[in-house]
């Protein structure tokens, strides 16, 4: 059953029993508009990622867990094409074309080299918001404006058990439908937050950016077979 037909069973649902409870008539038509409004925003924000060739952004990440001592912060920038990235924090740089991965730790003047890998147990911010239509119904919770500039903000709610996360929460830029903060809870009770800023669509991007120019006084761990 495709999602969409999913969404119909569960809005119909839904309103047989607000019915039964007593909802008014113009409660479940607003309740309806809503979740065509909820829709909508799904059906665009999956236009945007799975159509976007790259991207360009600063982050901020923060992870909290019951397992951490205190919360882990992370800032920096990243660029991505498809299943090539280049994500720069204070600490390190992580670069991957597809094929071969390197990380660099700067501190330690030391670089990690590993076959590339898509590893379905790790999160993707870029590939969960081209694929997330996929897994998760949208809920519509409101808007809120920042700065002048008005958001979508919007719950997901897993559309089955083989969802990697228990809760999702977005907030979207109503003018491009751009993801700039996501909150997301796995199923371990991980917490991670992604703010974006300086978002860039479909940037020039120089042809040697996503391999590492390995610094010549740094030393080298190959774990390719």
């Amino acid at each position: 059953m495709n999602l969409h037909v999913r969404l119909y069973l569960a809005l119909h649902f839904a309103a047989a029993v607000c019915f039964a409870q007593g909802m008014m008539p113009s409660d479940v038509a607003a309740q309806n508009r809503t979740q065509q409004e909820a829709n909508a925003i799904q059906q665009k924000l999956a236009a945007k990622y799975q159509s976007m060739e790259a991207m360009s952004a600063e982050f901020v990440q923060v992870t909290t867990s019951a397992f951490l001592e205190s919360s882990e912060r992370f800032s920096g920038t990243l660029i991505l094409s498809g299943n090539k990235y280049r994500v720069q924090t204070g600490s390190q740089t992580i670069v991957t074309d597809g094929i071969t991965l390197w990380i660099h730790n700067r501190a330690e003047k030391q670089v990690i080299i590993n076959s590339y890998e898509s590893d379905a147990s790790s999160f993707s911010l870029t590939t969960f918001l081209g694929q997330m239509g996929k897994d998760y119904r949208f809920i519509l919770q409101g808007t809120t404006t920042k700065n002048g500039v008005v958001y979508d903000t919007v719950s997901l709610l897993p559309s089955d058990g083989t969802s990697q996360f228990r809760s999702v929460k977005m907030e979207v830029r109503k003018t491009d439908t751009v993801v700039t903060h996501l909150e997301v809870v796995d199923l371990n009770d991980v917490q991670m937050t992604f703010d974006l800023s300086s978002i860039k669509v479909n940037p020039v991007i120089p042809a040697d950016i996503f391999v590492l120019k390995v610094p010549t006084d740094a030393e080298i761990i190959d774990l390719r077979n």
